[in-house]
């Protein structure tokens, strides 16, 4: 799906006044506390709605609900938005505005009798009403003539209309909400959370106390990292039999042009974590080339902190999956020469089904890296063969797709040339350009 949707921020936490295009690729640099996390998370908080609205729907129908008025699901959406930002306490005139397809808006904002008051667009809540009643009407069809100890036939059909209204549904959402991708959220301080998660395969069973302490410290994580805590959880078993028996097994039913792009995500990988991972009887580790190997929460800070960024992202290939994810600062404790491969690694993901990415980071090689792929896509339109050698054209990025924003002083600054097609180098440049600066001023004093 095309996508054209557009997030406006106004006086909420460190941001000031942001109205932005949500664009295939988004890239936030700027330094601490300046709002790239405040503008991830909402963009991910309104996109991750359409599957808590579907799930409101499953509720309803189950518990034989069906209450056309919208504000059950307002409440649900309030009790997730302080989930993700907490309660802090916001002037009077915060707004979070986000507009999926033309008339189709959800916005957030306060007064002096609501903390936080959710407000849908007319066309919103009018399709809303009518999913609502489509689903009344099925079960109201379903069960008028059922008896209360219906047969296995009557079962069979019930079950299989259901199955029926509730894709209607999900496809009806993807509409709504322009979007039909998986949702995923990758937060930063990823090291602890690897330590954490393992720490609970760690927990003597008998000892209660231990094991009521350390669920009370799961519990206050905020919400994202308890999600990526679950996520991983979830993902870990499919790592029992080794990356290489997984990625053998999709390989062989695999077209010539998706195996490629599996050996070069598998090899990009194994470059950036220069080792291999293992997961065994709830313990995960990192085995070197050396053939020696450590448990995952004494490996180094950088591997702990890409590890899940990688087996996610090979998952991903691998299953073909449509996504959206958002990674902060994938960066994080990494050589620049693994910062690079790593975007290398999430433009292969980017490309694979269009998928849409958003990223956070401090780091210019970032920058410098996606420039790199945005530059070969440019020449590769007539040098094809030759660019390829030098970067895989699986790799390229069209310039189109991608939006890259500096933070500061509470508003977002494209810092992208869309008539070069390039991110803006005095950008990429300005942090080694004051160090640069400092030392020219310290060389004119030597003498």
């Amino acid at each position: 799906m095309s996508m054209s949707q557009r997030l406006i921020i106004h006086q909420f936490g460190p941001i000031a006044n942001i109205d932005i295009d949500v664009n295939d690729i988004l890239v936030f640099i700027g330094s601490q506390a300046s709002g790239k996390s405040t503008v991830s998370k909402a963009i991910f908080f309104f996109k991750s709605l359409r599957d808590d609205l579907y799930r409101y729907y499953l509720d309803c129908y189950n518990q034989k609900k069906f209450d056309n008025s919208i504000f059950d699901f307002a409440k649900l959406v309030r009790q997730k938005f302080r989930k993700i930002y907490g309660t802090l306490i916001q002037p009077s005139n915060i707004k979070l505005e986000y507009e999926y397809r033309n008339g189709i808006k959800i916005c957030i904002n306060n007064s002096e009798t609501e903390l936080i008051n959710i407000n849908f667009s007319e066309d919103f809540i009018n399709k809303f009403k009518r999913i609502m009643d489509k689903c009344q009407n099925l079960y109201n069809k379903l069960h008028k003539k059922v008896s209360n100890f219906p047969s296995s036939r009557e079962r069979t059909i019930i079950e299989s209309q259901k199955a029926a209204l509730f894709e209607y549904i999900g496809t009806e959402l993807n509409w709504l909400f322009r979007d039909d991708r998986d949702i995923i959220f990758l937060p930063a301080g990823r090291s602890l959370i690897t330590t954490l998660s393992q720490q609970r395969y760690n927990i003597d069973m008998g000892d209660e106390l231990h094991g009521e302490l350390e669920s009370d410290s799961l519990t206050k994580l905020d919400y994202l990292m308890q999600d990526f805590i679950t996520r991983i959880d979830q993902a870990k078993p499919i790592f029992e039999k080794g990356i290489d028996t997984l990625v053998a097994e999709h390989i062989s039913n695999s077209n010539p042009e998706t195996i490629e792009i599996i050996n070069l995500a598998q090899d990009l990988i194994n470059s950036i974590l220069r080792g291999s991972y293992g997961y065994s009887k709830g313990v995960e580790r990192i085995t070197f080339e050396n053939g020696k190997s450590t448990l995952i929460n004494f490996a180094s800070s950088g591997q702990q902190e890409v590890i899940w960024i990688l087996l996610i992202t090979l998952l991903l290939i691998l299953n073909n999956r449509k996504v959206f994810l958002v990674v902060e600062e994938p960066e994080a404790h990494l050589f620049p020469v693994a910062q690079k491969q790593i975007i290398d690694l999430i433009a292969l993901l980017a490309n694979q089904n269009d998928n849409q990415i958003l990223l956070t980071t401090h780091s210019p090689y970032i920058l410098s890296s996606f420039n790199n792929l945005l530059y070969a896509h440019k020449l590769g339109a007539t040098k094809p063969e030759e660019i390829s050698t030098v970067i895989d054209h699986h790799l390229w990025i069209r310039s189109s797709r991608l939006d890259a924003y500096i933070l500061e002083e509470g508003i977002a600054r494209l810092i992208v040339d869309h008539e070069v097609g390039l991110i803006e180098s005095a950008e990429i440049d300005r942090a080694s350009n004051i160090i640069v600066d400092t030392f020219n001023q310290l060389f004119d004093l030597e003498d």
